[in-house]
């Protein structure tokens, strides 16, 4: 076929291969289902070679990830989803929106090579290159924590099968989150099948019904051909998982095709061979730019819920709005039980609600497992659930600080702020000194009291003047609303 050709099969594409380290410009040839890249300019800058991107980092999420270590294959993401959060962190961009950023494979490769420098030996001990566990494996690297690497964006360029090679090549698990299907194509499937237990794929999807989400992740592929390449996977041995997020009513508990649209989604989720769920409620933006507003809008059209304005009912304006956790107690219960009946390991990456998961990873990741339990321990989810199994322990600030943070610079978290006051932040604190200043501050919406919503009450105060925590967890007050339809 010619690359000229147009073509609206999902799995054709024209890339051009990368013979050395140096990004191609991206062709001007339509990449599947992406008829309205062009228009929107996301899968093809126009001009000159791709620039450099700065796509290794720690994770925005903080003290509350157990997959500390974070990369991005590209600085932009093709599928355009209407509520995607990556848009509240644009300086992930590295500093500007012009063109497309891609990421440097030799940075990738030294990293881990575990050749020495500054910032790579934080990234190393984040990644407890120090610690391996008993089989040789070290934490596993998230892959696609802020844009897809499966986008097509990739189908144009062929990142990822190099990355593939050079995860085999140094024994580094990677989880990749993704909505791509890219894995139906026989290179990447046959790629990733060489190594199968050193990569979890978790599937990103917010209801099963294909209809209702073909309008809100606009250019991204069905739910069912999410789901195919799951079992494809599955098929070669390769962990997967359903990454249940976000979950919003009118479109992820039921529509009026699929009207058990949650239930139906696990289901099918486990039939294809997902081991484990890892889900959230979803966040609404509380300061969102025109472009971002403009895309919540469409989305409440296509939900028929006001989400903005409901979710400033819950309380304070942040720059990320949360429910309150007697709002979504009663679909966090429900997903739960879908997914125990069915096997699947429990992961709650929601900030609440977090007793209900069997892990203090929030992908789902069990502490036993020969190759993705050697997460960091030092998650608050994990603390928390510790906590859970014994009321009678206090949790401090440094139960919550890996050794790594006392080197890293708050420059190196991508959520750190823009303007003055993280310019002196780069130059006067560390990540473990923004870790103990917010666990110590009672009024901090990303501070423990806060942001668990008082499943972790404080116990008391030492002479320093931090603040230890004790489990009290969430009660259930069995309320429904007239939102979700669960």
């Amino acid at each position: 076929m010619s690359p000229k050709t147009k073509t609206t099969t999902p799995l054709h594409f024209h890339r051009r291969r990368l013979a050395d380290d140096q990004p191609r410009h991206m062709t001007t040839d339509p990449c599947a289902g992406c008829a309205g890249c062009q228009q929107h300019n996301v899968c093809e800058p126009a001009r000159g070679d791709l620039r450099g991107y700065p796509g290794i980092r720690l994770t925005s999420d903080g003290f509350d990830c157990a997959l500390p270590v974070s990369i991005d294959s590209h600085s932009h993401c093709s599928y355009g989803c209407l509520y995607c959060f990556s848009d509240n962190l644009m300086q992930h961009q590295g500093g500007t929106t012009r063109g497309v950023g891609q990421t440097s494979l030799l940075a990738v490769e030294k990293l881990f090579a575990g050749e020495p420098g500054k910032d790579r030996e934080i990234y190393q001990k984040a990644l407890r290159y120090d610690r391996r566990n008993a089989a040789g494996y070290p934490c596993a690297v998230q892959l696609g924590a802020i844009n897809d690497p499966c986008d097509h964006i990739e189908r144009q360029q062929g990142w990822l099968l190099r990355f593939i090679d050079l995860a085999i090549k140094y024994r580094q698990p990677v989880r990749i989150s993704t909505k791509g299907t890219i894995f139906l194509l026989p290179e990447y499937l046959d790629r990733i099948a060489q190594a199968p237990h050193l990569f979890w794929v978790t599937f990103s999807m917010i209801s099963g019904d294909d209809e209702i989400v073909k309008a809100i992740d606009r250019r991204a592929p069905l739910p069912s051909e999410r789901l195919k390449t799951m079992a494809a996977l599955s098929k070669v041995g390769v962990k997967t998982a359903l990454r249940f997020r976000p979950i919003l009513p009118g479109i992820s508990d039921s529509t009026a095709r699929e009207p058990d649209a949650y239930r139906v989604l696990i289901e099918r989720a486990a039939a294809a061979g997902a081991s484990a769920i890892s889900y959230e409620v979803a966040f609404v933006p509380g300061a969102p730019q025109h472009e971002v507003a403009k895309r919540w809008a469409r989305l409440e059209a296509v939900a028929k819920v006001p989400f903005r304005s409901l979710y400033r009912s819950f309380g304070p304006r942040h720059a990320c709005m949360r429910p309150a956790y007697t709002w979504s107690e009663h679909v966090m219960h429900a997903i739960r039980d879908v997914a125990k009946a069915h096997g699947m390991a429990i992961g709650v990456s929601d900030p609440v609600w977090k007793q209900l998961g069997d892990t203090g990873c929030c992908c789902g990741m069990l502490p036993d497992d020969p190759v993705w339990g050697n997460w960091q321990p030092e998650s608050a989810t994990n603390r928390l659930l510790e906590a859970q199994a014994d009321p009678t322990r206090e949790i401090g600030p440094e139960d919550v600080t890996p050794a790594w943070a006392h080197d890293a610079n708050i420059s190196m978290i991508c959520n750190a702020g823009v303007g003055p006051l993280r310019a002196w932040k780069t130059r006067h604190h560390s990540w473990a000194d923004e870790i103990r200043r917010k666990w110590n501050d009672l009024k901090a919406q990303r501070g423990p009291l806060e942001y668990f919503q008082g499943a972790l009450q404080p116990a008391r105060v030492d002479a320093e003047g931090n603040i230890y925590y004790k489990w009290r967890g969430l009660t259930r007050q069995h309320k429904r609303t007239r939102e979700w339809k669960v």
